[in-house]
């Protein structure tokens, strides 16, 4: 690591720590709180009403540092706005929810925002879909494309972001789960400003975000992980090592689509106690601050283990 990552890795870590902070002031002046599902896991009924969309913080801090500091060629531009198109797709879920919220709140019919759910789900893949072959389109173009043709390459990675970006949002689900998972995932590329960037802003964001938390990234911030570590993986030539440093986001996506299928195909039986995989140990007894840190433990081991078997980013 250089003077100079070591440096940017500090200064995102301060911003993002003042950052983070200002906005959880924002957030109960304006009523930004999380809605917990009905459903879920009893331990988390007390989480309800914590600010949410904090993720917007460190985004912001990450994209600003890395700009000011980073070499402004194409590169450091396609992942900036890959973060931003992500993040910003993710705060409109989180918009949908606070909605939901203020009118159960306010004693009226929510229904019609529920309604409107299912309808946001699939314009958001489509945004998903859309940026994600815009980055795939700039990548392949710059010579980064993993199978070398070029009609293959795009779809290939458009699919990868896409994946990458439901992974990490469907991780982010426990205090400092997603943050601390990505900021070790992040580990590798801190050759690349952006990287450096975020793992420094989400340092920050820890500080809050650690249990109990004080403010979760919701998926402006849960989005945005996920379709910067894979536009990392893409431009650093490590694309085909992502499925193991990110095996645990993998896993937590998989389990979902799994046990849907599962459920559909038995008539309403269920696989798992409950979907993530993350909420199904918790069910089965595990202490929340147990899977978090066991997920970091395995997370740390599994980039070890790539960079021994030969990954690291080749630009």
């Amino acid at each position: 690591m250089t003077a100079t990552t070591a440096a940017l890795i500090a200064a995102s870590a301060v911003l993002g720590l003042l950052a983070t902070g200002a906005f959880i002031q924002l957030a109960h002046r304006v009523g930004w709180g999380k809605v917990v599902r009905s459903d879920g896991p009893e331990s988390h009924r007390p989480k309800h009403g914590t600010p949410t969309m904090g993720g917007a913080a460190f985004v912001l801090v990450a994209l600003a540092a890395a700009w000011a500091t980073g070499p402004r060629d194409g590169d450091l531009l396609a992942l900036g706005l890959l973060l931003l198109a992500a993040a910003l797709l993710g705060l409109g879920d989180d918009a949908v929810a606070l909605a939901r919220k203020r009118a159960t709140r306010l004693g009226e019919d929510a229904s019609s925002v529920s309604a409107a759910t299912g309808l946001f789900a699939r314009w958001r893949l489509l945004g998903q879909t859309t940026y994600a072959l815009a980055f795939a389109a700039y990548a392949v173009q710059g010579g980064h494309g993993p199978l070398g043709i070029a009609w293959l390459d795009v779809p290939f990675l458009a699919f990868v972001i896409v994946g990458s970006v439901n992974a990490f949002n469907f991780t982010d689900g426990l205090d400092g789960l997603a943050a601390g998972t990505t900021a070790i995932v992040l580990l590798l590329f801190l050759g690349n400003p952006m990287a450096a960037a975020l793992f420094g802003a989400l340092l920050g964001f820890l500080w809050y975000n650690a249990h109990p938390a004080r403010v979760f990234m919701g998926g402006v911030g849960a989005e945005g992980l996920g379709a910067a570590v894979a536009g990392l993986a893409i431009l650093g030539g490590t694309v085909w090592w992502l499925p193991l440093l990110a095996l645990l986001p993998v896993l937590e996506v998989v389990s979902v689509i799994v046990q849907v299928a599962y459920f559909r195909a038995t008539g309403g039986k269920r696989l798992l106690r409950m979907a993530p995989f993350h909420h199904h140990l918790e069910l089965s007894g595990w202490p929340e601050s147990r899977i978090v840190l066991r997920f970091w433990l395995v997370t740390g081991v599994l980039v070890a283990l790539a960079v021994a078997l030969g990954a690291g980013p080749t630009a």
